[in-house]
């Protein structure tokens, strides 16, 4: 009997070595909170919802330096009602302990993909995928996060397209390891105050499926989307490119570019100058 090309686990059973600065979102129960509007009854205070999906991706294997951002960057877009019902100005909204975590998927919502076995630590394993030599270690199998990169996002008061002010959580430098069809999982959080401690998950939203390559199948990246480059005038720190296969018009020559048109830092710096909520804080 073949061996499945991947195995993916349990997020529970994962966990995060030292240098995993992110490690997993916690598992919070889904509890949102209520507001009563006069015609039409009770209505859910925060609404998530996609912004921007994510289309395609190149695989980013089971190395540690090499990372191939999902296209075009997943944004996620909230909205708050106040007591009566009605959405708030976003400009009138306190964002600072707003947060939103982001996990991975099966196409069909029915098993989290976010963990993976890698590949090379497999019992008679052949490597594969790997950007950098290794020797295959006799121990248990290793699991590994899929889902790569800074996957809790703080929230930003930005401009969309349309020079509309909306709260935003942008996943600018999201890899997947593994190739396949997927679809993330948004979840926002309000970060607990000591007064209550308690922590739940008030909105839901996902992601449409999206299709991760191998390097000889990718078909290279998309053009930049107009939400994108309304996000990068204001200072956001997100990759825009001129063409599908063009050098990056803000491209700097400390970055990293290949073939694929794509460039990335890895210094991975932080979004913009955004909320002051934080990552660490939503841990």
């Amino acid at each position: 009997m073949l061996r499945p090309k991947y195995e993916f686990c349990d997020p529970s059973e994962y966990q995060a070595s030292a240098d995993d600065m992110d490690g997993l979102p916690p598992n919070l129960p889904v509890t949102p909170t209520y507001v009563q509007h006069k015609q039409r009854g009770q209505l859910e205070k925060y609404v998530l919802e996609m912004a921007q999906h994510p289309i395609r991706a190149r695989m980013c294997g089971f190395g540690e330096k090499d990372r191939r951002p999902l296209d075009p960057p997943p944004v996620v877009r909230l909205r708050v009602r106040d007591d009566n019902g009605d959405f708030m100005r976003s400009e009138d909204v306190d964002i600072w302990k707003f947060v939103v975590s982001a996990t991975l998927w099966a196409p069909h919502n029915d098993s989290d993909r976010s963990i993976v076995i890698n590949p090379n630590t497999l019992p008679g394993s052949v490597p594969m995928y790997q950007s950098s030599p290794s020797v295959m270690a006799l121990n248990e199998p290793v699991k590994v996060r899929n889902l790569v990169g800074t996957t809790v996002s703080n929230a930003y008061l930005l401009k969309d397209e349309h020079d509309s002010l909306n709260i935003f959580f942008i996943f600018h430098d999201l890899s997947v390891r593994t190739e396949g069809r997927f679809r993330l999982k948004f979840q926002f959080t309000v970060i607990p105050s000591e007064d209550d401690p308690r922590a739940f998950v008030e909105s839901v939203t996902w992601s449409n499926v999206f299709e991760v390559y191998s390097a000889k199948t990718f078909p290279g990246m998309t053009d930049s989307t107009e939400l994108s480059k309304a996000f990068a005038i204001q200072g956001i720190k997100i990759t825009i490119r001129k063409n599908s296969r063009g050098r990056p018009y803000n491209y700097r020559t400390d970055d990293v570019q290949d073939d694929d048109g794509d460039n990335y830092d890895d210094e991975n710096a932080n979004v913009g100058s955004g909320a002051g909520a934080s990552a660490s804080n939503f841990r």
